[in-house]
């Protein structure tokens, strides 16, 4: 009697696994799970067989900033406290980015800075125009937002003082752009000198960000008459620049 020869086993390797051994009882087939070594790859082949190294029963440890074991019952969620103030959250929170380190960011920071320029400048007696709001100087300030992410809000201050020598029965008149901001007239009989007040502005600008706007204080005069001179000009352009 003949017996046929079985056919020999035909195995082959997978994606996943790998198998060894030729199937008798010298050398049995074994199976063997294929592991990618990429260093985030968490699975591992231990004596118990397959599993996800990271925590005991599936669940993984948490550091600062993060809450629970990521079990089903206690997820992992961000370790954040009650929202303490009167208006809602939804509406007016800020957000949380991730840098191109991998670092939680807040919300850009509030940024405040100042900028001033100012002058005191004699000169010699000088007739004041006889016209309406002529230009006698313009003087300027730089104002720069620090800030590279968003707009700022400027509130700049100007003011003038200048000093007028009147005879008698004159007048002067000097201003802010075409604003007559001091007006004096003298009646008297006699030269009245080294008359002024300081008077000034307030106004309100918008920066872009990461730029500078350049803030122009033009002073002028007019009408002047019974030969009033000025003699001095005291200016100054304060800035408060913030961006929220």
């Amino acid at each position: 009697m003949i017996t046929a020869k079985p056919a020999p086993l035909v195995v082959a390797d997978s994606s996943c696994i790998t198998l060894r051994g030729g199937g008798t009882t010298a050398a049995p087939l074994i199976a063997s799970p294929r592991l990618d070594p990429n260093p985030a790859n968490l699975l591992a082949c231990g004596p118990g067989g397959l599993l996800v190294a990271g925590g005991a029963g599936g669940t993984v440890a948490t550091g600062c900033g993060l809450a629970g074991d990521g079990s089903t019952g206690n997820p992992v969620t961000a370790a954040t406290k009650a929202w303490p103030h009167p208006c809602t959250i939804d509406s007016t929170a800020g957000g949380v980015y991730c840098d191109s380190a991998g670092v939680l960011r807040s919300e850009p920071r509030t940024m405040a800075s100042n900028a001033t320029a100012e002058g005191n400048q004699a000169y010699p007696a000088t007739l004041v125009p006889a016209g309406s709001d002529v230009v006698v100087t313009t003087k300027t300030l730089d104002m720069r937002n620090p800030d590279t992410c968003r707009p700022a809000l400027a509130y700049v201050n100007v003011s003038i003082d200048v000093d007028f020598n009147l005879p008698a029965n004159s007048s002067a008149v000097a201003g802010i752009g075409d604003d007559d901001m001091q007006a004096f007239v003298n009646r008297g009989s006699s030269t009245a000198t080294g008359v002024h007040t300081q008077v000034g502005k307030l106004w309100r600008r918008s920066i872009p960000a990461g730029g500078t706007l350049t803030e122009p204080l033009v002073i002028t005069m007019g009408r002047g008459t019974g030969g009033a001179t000025y003699t001095r000009i005291q200016w100054s352009i304060r800035a408060l620049i913030i961006s929220v």
